[in-house]
């Protein structure tokens, strides 16, 4: 009996309280089903003015959702201890990953993983740490290792994303056709492309493209 009442005693320590707030009720009620599978879960599920109520140890919430409740954790930091957010989301982009990182976000999963995946970021972040799913790692992984453009490069990819031909491109840039190819040459290698249409798909993915707003004094 002593043993018993003993390992009951570790397991209630060890219980980690996870709280769902997917915007998407069919998939909020797969994720409290597969984590109340867990023995050391308690799970609950509402909005975010739940969040208080429960005392959650991780939130398991969609792309806006977590951004939200991680920059409403960082803004009343003073007022109750901040739950790290782990998303669970269709954004498979690198930019997307490294802006829900920057706002507070501590775990990122891609929907349609394998559920092992949504455990263990939930057990990694309840111990403090950060945790990518094998997908969104090699995403950020890519974004890490790529060659820095030029300023150059960096101007005509952003024309390029707008659908403009070399010579729209030379001629808004002041540069001769020849030297805009060059650098679509450069472009393509620096991003592992062989396409205009896979440059500009890779740009987009990796957030190197800026509105044109930010070329002063560009003319189509």
């Amino acid at each position: 009996m002593q043993t018993l009442a003993f390992s009951a005693e570790l397991v209630s320590k060890r219980t980690i309280q996870v709280h769902v707030m997917h915007k998407c009720p069919i998939v909020s009620a797969g994720l409290s089903a597969i984590l109340s599978m867990q023995p050391d879960f308690r799970v609950s599920t509402g909005p975010c003015s739940a969040l208080l109520r429960v005392g959650a140890c991780v939130v398991v919430a969609d792309y806006e959702s977590g951004i939200a409740v991680a920059r409403e954790g960082w803004r009343h930091a003073s007022g109750y201890s901040v739950q790290p957010v782990l998303a669970l989301t269709y954004q498979v982009k690198a930019s997307a990953i490294r802006h829900a990182m920057e706002s507070g976000v501590r775990g990122y999963v891609i929907q349609g993983c394998d559920a092992s995946e949504v455990v263990e970021g939930v057990r990694m972040l309840s111990r403090g740490d950060c945790y990518l799913s094998p997908m969104a790692g090699r995403l950020e992984a890519e974004w890490l290792r790529r060659t820095p453009l030029t300023q150059r490069e960096a101007e005509v990819l952003q024309v390029l994303v707008r659908g403009s031909s070399d010579k729209v491109i030379a001629r808004g840039l002041g540069i001769g056709v020849g030297t805009v190819k060059s650098h679509m040459k450069q472009l393509f290698q620096k991003l592992g492309v062989s396409t205009r249409t896979q440059a500009v798909i890779k740009a987009m993915d990796l957030g190197l493209h800026e509105p044109l707003e930010n070329m002063g004094g560009w003319n189509m």
